[in-house]
């Protein structure tokens, strides 16, 4: 298999759909001889199959170099955009650890590829007892199977609410992770394997000793999908003020996940959380206002927010003032780089930033050329890298930064990365003295 890497200043996710489009298993992670799925390579090769859009014949088997065995069907060659999609198994010595179904533009007969990973996807998973409204579809309303249309509310809120750096949404369905990582207009990738409390970027994030009673039970029930059981336990709390329990209860708003979206909800429950300076919930009244799904445009009421999403300890925002160049909307603090900004959000922890930096550091981009440093943040990455659309990446940029280094460098370099990551800074749900921030959304 030819081995490819992002060109310098390139994105992850730019990566992502190139290699996608070149071979389907390249997005698939390296896998392990953890837990399998309950389900053979067959059943899900019949349920394809089955679906018209896929023969037995487009099936291959892959030794890839960097992921191990593979079975991979992608459709021949067609004008129908509904065959525009791969389906990869990565086999264990065990069975199945983990199925991807990767679709990419056009998006024309997207509600057929949505309907056959239903149909893959049911295989492992059940239905959720209570279903949200299926957002709107730009080819009109269609009529879809109640697995397909909650597949796509997935995909939807994977990609509709996080135009920064995040768009990982994971639901824990019968100890089964359905991961959903969105992209368009360029790729939607759907990942199962058995939970190991892998990673959500986008929402109901990690709970903490921060956590009212109440309000870590209603995360555990979001990630199975329990809207209404959550919104029982988290509205009586987000009423009386609980930070964390208004910033869950915007998000369910905000998505559409106790009715029908509404972005004033999601604002006066985001602001019951930003009047605690709670860091995401001021980086979701940045991110609501947002010309265009799926990009970040800084004009002058962003800027603000994000600069005070920054102070409180978001790395998303840092992240996104680091890429942004100066200008009437944003000015950049005296004495401080976009390398600055974007290192403290790696060191912050968040991998978009850590792959950034690493990248930097080879290249001498804004920042001293140090081979170590750039090693060091490669592995730091790789680390922080679960299931889903970057594990390749983070795996290639370490092969690649950790080749012209020897054993010294490398054994320095993995020392170095020991130390790098310190955390976001500690934020306290008590500073209730703060004044609101009144901010419309538009």
């Amino acid at each position: 298999m030819t081995r490819l890497l992002a060109p310098p200043g390139s994105t992850v996710r730019g990566f992502v759909v190139l290699f996608g489009l070149v071979l389907g298993s390249a997005i698939c992670p390296a896998g392990d001889d953890g837990p399998v799925l309950d389900v053979s390579s067959t059943s899900v090769i019949h349920a394809a199959v089955a679906s018209g859009l896929i023969d037995t014949a487009d099936f291959e088997a892959i030794d890839d170099p960097h992921v191990g065995p593979l079975l991979v069907g992608r459709p021949e060659a067609s004008d129908d955009p509904a065959r525009t999609f791969s389906i990869i198994m990565f086999e264990g010595e065990s069975g199945l650890t983990q199925i991807q179904f990767v679709m990419t533009a056009p998006w024309e007969g997207l509600d057929a590829r949505l309907e056959l990973a239903a149909d893959i996807a049911g295989l492992v998973v059940t239905l959720p007892s209570s279903l949200p409204p299926m957002p709107p579809m730009e080819a009109g309303p269609v009529s879809l199977t109640p697995m397909a249309s909650w597949l796509y509310s997935l995909f939807y809120e994977s990609w509709l609410g996080w135009p920064g750096s995040g768009k990982r949404l994971v639901r824990v369905r019968d100890d089964v992770a359905v991961i959903m990582e969105g992209t368009p207009p360029e790729t939607w990738i759907m990942t199962l394997a058995v939970d190991r409390n892998f990673p959500d970027t986008t929402w109901p994030g990690e709970w903490s000793g921060t956590d009212a009673p109440g309000v870590t039970e209603a995360r555990q029930l979001i990630r199975k999908g329990e809207y209404q059981a959550a919104r029982s336990l988290l509205e009586p709390l987000a009423e009386d003020g609980n930070p964390q329990a208004g910033l869950l209860m915007g998000d369910m708003a905000r998505f559409g996940r106790i009715g029908i979206p509404s972005i004033q909800d999601a604002t006066d429950w985001y602001l019951v959380a930003a009047r605690h300076r709670h860091p995401r919930a001021i980086w979701a009244l940045a991110a609501m206002i947002t010309e265009g799904w799926g990009t970040f445009f800084i004009n002058n009421l962003k800027g603000q927010l994000l600069a005070r999403a920054e102070a409180a300890g978001s790395a998303d925002a840092l992240l996104v003032l680091g890429r942004t160049a100066p200008g009437v909307n944003y000015v950049r603090p005296p004495g401080v780089s976009a390398s600055d900004q974007i290192l403290e959000a790696a060191r912050w922890g968040l991998l978009a930033a850590q792959h950034d930096i690493a990248d930097r550091y080879a290249r001498g981009d804004g920042i001293a050329a140090d081979a170590v440093e750039a090693c060091a943040w490669a592995i730091v990455a790789l680390e922080n890298t679960g299931p889903g659309a970057d594990y390749l990446f983070s795996r290639q940029l370490f092969a690649d930064l950790s080749s012209g280094l020897d054993d010294a460098g490398l054994a320095q370099a993995r020392e170095r990365a020991k130390t790098l990551v310190t955390g976001p800074p500690a934020w306290s749900p008590l500073r209730s003295s703060n004044p609101p921030l009144n901010i419309p959304a538009e």
